[in-house]
């Protein structure tokens, strides 16, 4: 099994271009993107259910996520 560390260094199987302008290239771009997401939804007081959709995103990409219910 990989270390967390290991893991979020990992390369993407590509860039990823986001529409504000920035590129992802690791699993930790990609993480440290969406929480960030999560927060700008946060506060400029989007749409509950697009913030709800981002915060499970980041969650599930973190191994974070009950996925039991």
């Amino acid at each position: 099994m990989l270390r967390p560390a290991a893991y979020l260094s990992r390369k993407l199987i590509r860039p990823i271009r986001t529409k504000d302008g920035g590129t992802l290239r690791t699993v930790l771009d990609a993480r440290t993107y969406m929480w960030q997401r999560a927060c700008q939804l946060l506060l400029t007081e989007a749409d509950v259910e697009v913030f709800s959709r981002q915060v499970e995103l980041a969650l599930f990409m973190e191994a974070k996520l009950d996925l039991a219910t």
